[in-house]
């Protein structure tokens, strides 16, 4: 596939790195772990070593994890939901379900209750101490959940037709249910769900929904299917055939809408409005727009199939792939300013890129199987990890530590973000 390439330098200096990871690799592999008290600690690359390491006997797989102010919680595949203190990694409550969980968790910030939904197909929710709250029986197996200060909403992807369903956090009333035409919840403030939402097999409509009761608080006229609908507290926007439209997140009404001809699959709200769109020769491009005109800011180029957009408050980072000369794919980052001056470009020495996670002072660039952390100032470098068991991971990026499930090792670890 055609791309651009990185200069032969900066690619020189991934090869060597690649080869010293594998080289490290084997080292590990033939030194082997350190246990204590149910926790380990491995080398990670670059002299990193997880502050801990907690491997759940009998789990086999763990699920992706969430994060509270004072627990980690990952479900596994041995049924339970497991929370772990932050600091230590030991066992703060474990829970026990009716099947594997492998959906994410969701928590508030503090307190509890936790909800998690299990491949049994039943939605729970859990208290602090680790009893059942309440439990809503189902048939989903596979189901996402997002969590607001006033509603748990479940979307099960298991149907005919995609059904996001809501519930009070506390009791379990079931408050809604409605059919939506997204495998994601990107709309959800405390004051309200933004989806798609079908009304025939050809045409959509953007509506808000209130969280209270799922009555709906303004909808678009139907037209053809809405490729994308992203939303924050004050801004819906949304695209179809080849125009961009932004809508009042109060009312509905239209603030601007501007032709944008064919664009890519991602599209993020951040200071700006930020769409990808596909360039001639198989790149990409990131486009800029102003959030209350729609003027077309700036737009840049960058490698292949773009897999994630990260923005803050002064920047917007981008994750993309490119070749590497040596053969294989590399994954590239990109840092734009809000004026489209772009601040570092970096090859990464991981051999694809999925997401990134942007704290004051790092970047993440997270791939299925490992991540590296680099200085968000510069782009520079500054260490990476990969399992020695080459387990899938499942990364949650905080303000100082990234924490790890080991897809397939039945594992978590916290590492410190310096």
């Amino acid at each position: 596939m055609p791309s651009e390439r990185p200069d032969r330098s900066e690619a020189t200096g991934n090869r060597d790195r690649n080869v010293s990871r594998r080289e490290v690799l084997g080292g590990l592999a033939a030194v082997g772990s350190l246990a204590v008290a149910g926790c380990s600690s491995i080398p990670g690359l670059g002299g990193r070593r997880p502050v801990w390491r907690r491997d759940i006997d009998g789990a086999f797989m763990a699920g992706p994890p969430a994060v509270t102010d004072e627990l980690v919680l990952v479900g596994m595949q041995d049924k339970a939901l497991y929370g772990l203190r932050r600091e230590d990694g030991s066992t703060a409550l474990r829970f026990e379900t009716g099947g594997p969980i492998e959906a994410r968790p969701v928590a508030p910030a503090s307190g509890g209750p936790y909800h998690v939904h299990s491949t049994d197909g039943d939605l729970y929710a859990v208290d602090s101490a680790g009893d059942e709250l309440w439990r809503d029986e189902g048939t989903p197996y596979r189901a996402r959940l997002v969590r607001t200060g006033s509603l748990v909403a479940e979307l099960d992807l298991a149907g005919p037709e995609n059904t996001l369903a809501g519930y009070d956090p506390q009791t379990g009333d079931r408050r809604f249910e409605r059919a939506v035409s997204s495998y994601f919840l990107n709309g959800v403030t405390d004051d309200s769900f933004v989806v798609p939402v079908p009304v025939s097999e050809t045409e959509s409509r953007v509506t808000s929904l209130s969280p209270a009761d799922g009555s709906v608080r303004w909808r678009t006229e139907p037209r053809r299917w809405y490729s994308n609908v992203v939303a924050d507290a004050r801004l819906v926007v949304a695209a179809r055939d080849g125009t961009l439209t932004a809508f009042e997140r109060s009312d509905g009404s239209v603030r601007w809408r501007v032709p944008i001809g064919d664009v890519g699959r991602t599209m993020v709200l951040g200071s700006q409005a930020y769409l990808t769109r596909d360039r001639d020769g198989g790149r990409q491009e990131l486009l800029a727009f102003d959030r209350e005109t729609g003027e077309r800011l700036w737009e840049n180029p960058t490698g292949y199939q773009i897999r994630a957009v990260e923005a803050t408050d002064d920047a917007v980072f981008v994750g993309s792939r490119v070749d590497d000369p040596d053969g294989g794919i590399l994954g590239r980052i990109d840092c734009f300013g809000l004026d489209g001056t772009r601040r570092w470009q970096t090859v990464t020495g991981l051999p694809s890129l999925d997401s990134l996670g942007v704290t004051d002072s790092r970047v993440v660039a997270v791939w299925d199987r490992g991540f590296e952390v680099l200085a968000r100032e510069t782009g520079a470098s500054r260490w990476s990890y990969e399992p020695e068991s080459y387990s899938r991971l499942s990364l949650r990026v905080e303000p100082s530590s990234v924490f790890v499930s080991y897809v397939g090792d039945g594992a978590v670890a916290r590492f410190p973000l310096d």
